[in-house]
């Protein structure tokens, strides 16, 4: 093997070398998109079964009663957030078991055809996002336990499967919930249109040494580029 020929195999490795790397770095963002995403559905998953248990355990009347309210609460939120009625969130009995069972949908309206899907199949899965916010309020205030409301509720990167568009609206709901059911709301974040309705916003930073700082901005001086 001459020189050239050898030079031009190095290059060519070189080359496979960092289409590797480049391969693996985007395989590592899909698995923490997955991840990302697996986590959003079981917590959305944990308050509907809460709403299960709220449903089977109450009489004919008041779990019909339930039933609806639940509905109502979630299908304003998602006709808020998306500015359209044309969704509605449903609940459905199983009929046919021995214990009560139930599952949930969305139905949607387009040029007068509906349209029945589950949750994380609606909207890119973004619904489930909105579901999950809603569903803990209506759970919260429903169930009304002593033991388990709180006047501070507490969301870990809300709206993670929310488009850019609907995150503004969603940012407005969770603002909305806060007020009129009277609960401080304490977001962590990387979505500016999450942080630009709060009343204070903290930014998380990480020196070279590995301590974090947390600092109070305005909305003047908010950058998300370094955040933690």
């Amino acid at each position: 093997m001459n020189i050239a020929t050898f030079e031009q195999s190095l290059k060519e490795l070189e080359t496979n070398v960092i289409i590797a790397k480049q391969n693996e770095s985007n395989l590592k963002k899909d698995i923490a998109t997955i991840k990302s995403k697996a986590q959003t559905l079981e917590t959305t998953n944990q308050n509907l079964e809460k709403v299960i248990v709220i449903l089977t355990q109450a009489a004919t009347t008041s779990r019909d009663n339930a039933r609806a309210h639940f509905e109502k609460i979630i299908t304003d939120a998602l006709q808020f957030v998306t500015q359209s009625k044309d969704y509605e969130f449903i609940i459905k009995e199983l009929t046919g078991r021995a214990k009560a069972s139930y599952e949930f949908y969305i139905k949607s309206t387009v040029n007068g055809v509906e349209c029945i899907q589950k949750p994380e199949d609606a909207n890119g899965g973004g619904f489930v996002d909105i579901i999950s916010v809603a569903a803990k309020y209506a759970y919260r205030e429903i169930f009304n336990d002593p033991k388990i409301m709180s006047d501070t509720l507490l969301y870990d990167e809300p709206g993670k499967m929310i488009s850019e568009q609907m995150s503004v609206k969603f940012a407005e709901y969770i603002k909305f919930l806060g007020n009129h059911y009277g609960r401080q709301t304490i977001m962590i974040t990387h979505n500016e249109n999450l942080s630009n309705v709060a009343d204070k916003t903290f930014i998380v930073r990480k020196d070279r040494n590995g301590i974090s700082t947390a600092t109070e901005q305005t909305a003047l001086n908010i950058s998300f580029d370094d955040m933690e």
